[in-house]
């Protein structure tokens, strides 16, 4: 029971992080939640040898996908203390269109492919949000 109230306190403490408002930038107007909307932690594993360029690529394809695609609500990229090689990414789009939007995307595609080798392991964990009352704003600082 502690266990699950922990990753719960987790889950929790990281979508109040991706909410905390940060400096704008220019970013396309956010599209509405749907009823099938996903929200999603994404749990990646990198070769150590690729960890530089991994992380730049990983960087590079969440900010232009914050800054230009409507149904991308949020992208939350966060480095494991324990393993430098690990990160989660919380992902959140509006809809399962707005994902297939994202996956096809020339920015996505090019990371995707630039960054099989690099990848060890990939986990995609699909959630359901507890609380559908509670809303996230997100959007990308400059730097």
């Amino acid at each position: 029971c502690n266990f699950f109230l922990k990753k719960l306190l987790f889950f929790f403490v990281l979508l109040l992080a991706s909410g905390m408002a940060m400096a704008k930038t220019s970013q396309v107007k956010k599209q509405p939640f749907e009823s099938d909307r996903i929200v999603r932690l994404s749990y990646i594993e990198i070769h150590p040898e690729y960890h530089d360029q991994y992380m730049a690529m990983a960087l590079e394809v969440g900010a232009t996908s914050m800054r230009t695609e409507p149904g991308v609500i949020c992208m939350y990229p966060m480095g494991l203390k324990r393993d430098k090689n690990a990160l989660y990414i919380l992902e959140i789009y509006a809809s399962q269109d707005a994902y297939k939007k994202h996956i096809a995307s020339e920015h996505f595609q090019k990371y995707k492919q630039g960054t099989l080798h690099m990848v060890k392991h990939l986990d995609l964990i699909d959630t359901d949000p507890l609380n559908s009352l509670m809303s996230i704003s997100s959007e990308i600082a400059d730097k």
